[in-house]
């Protein structure tokens, strides 16, 4: 842990440990604008409280890895509910569908 400007800082390791996700996944929540990280050198640090909401709020729960995101599109696929017209979609098309109907709801 390193405080900086007065402020907790955990790096991407801890950030993941303490969420129960990947430092990959957590990598990608701070590139997508999910996470707020600063840089510390070579390293990307996330304010401690920034994680203990991330553990404790909704946000954890809803977001899925690469690997579950892959199953759940796979299993609409089977069921059929992804619609005719996305059978033979890119995957592409398949994530602005999924980011379209989250920002409906």
């Amino acid at each position: 842990m390193l405080v900086l400007d007065g402020v907790e800082m955990v790096d991407v390791r801890e950030t993941a440990r303490l969420v129960g996700r990947s430092p990959e996944t957590v990598r990608r929540w701070i590139w997508s604008g999910r996470l707020s990280a600063r840089r510390h050198g070579n390293k990307l640090l996330v304010a401690r409280r920034a994680v203990a909401q991330l553990a404790r709020g909704p946000v954890a729960r809803d977001l899925l890895t690469l690997r579950e995101w892959a199953k759940a599109v796979e299993m609409q696929r089977e069921a059929g509910s992804l619609g005719e017209d996305s059978a033979g979609t890119s995957a592409a098309d398949v994530v602005l569908d999924d980011r379209a109907g989250r920002q409906a709801s």
